[in-house]
């Protein structure tokens, strides 16, 4: 999908009738961070300020790495030996620092007029590896709170991405059928969460 103009948008809405009530897509879920919301510079200042707390370095080629993945299974991979305290730790310390780099990220103004336009006829759920907290503060920030029935954060599921639970329970929340629901990802790691959940997806470029 392009991330400014509308043909993408367009071939989406006429090919599943989204514009009129009762179309044939039950349910619309979205990933945040890189999806909806350009959220990189801004995750990656407050997790290497979290990391320096720590004692540790977070270079952006290591960060880039991670994308997409929850930081319960990331961290432990950049800091091998790390215990699950410091893990916490680290955790912790980026939920708090993150409201300093709010102001580094962009919506994605397009597929966002798009929500928009098909929230008020489709289920919509947002399904996301973030931290409650922090996802908050992002859809508050932008406005998008209201335009979701159903939010599932990465700190209410067992299994993150790409493991589907998360869009097992979107799913099972909106009451809307994997075959009949469409589900809109930016990187592999959604992607193949959103796939093993049974969804078509439809994959975001870097906007």
């Amino acid at each position: 999908m392009p991330a400014a103009g509308g043909r993408g948008v367009t071939e989406v809405g006429e090919r599943y009738d989204m514009a009129r009530p009762g179309g044939s897509v039950q349910a619309l879920l979205f990933d945040l961070d890189g999806t909806l919301v350009d959220t990189r510079e801004a995750n990656y200042l407050a997790y290497r300020n979290a990391f320096a707390e720590s004692g540790h370095e977070l270079t952006p080629q290591q960060f880039a790495s991670t994308w997409g993945r929850d930081s319960r299974d990331f961290i432990p991979d950049l800091l091998p030996g790390i215990d699950p305290a410091g893990v916490d730790v680290i955790r912790t310390a980026k939920s708090r620092l993150y409201a300093d780099e709010l102001h580094r990220t962009a919506a994605n103004d397009a597929l966002i007029a798009f929500l928009r336009l098909v929230a008020p006829t489709h289920r919509t759920a947002l399904v996301s590896t973030a931290k409650s907290g922090n996802g908050d503060q992002i859809l508050e920030a932008h406005g998008l709170t209201a335009l979701f029935d159903v939010v599932v954060w990465g700190d209410q599921v067992t299994h993150s991405k790409p493991d589907p639970e998360g869009y097992l329970r979107a799913l099972e929340l909106l009451g809307a059928d994997a075959a009949s629901s469409l589900a809109f990802e930016d990187s592999e790691t959604g992607r193949q969460a959103a796939l093993a959940a049974g969804l078509l997806v439809l994959e975001v470029p870097h906007f």
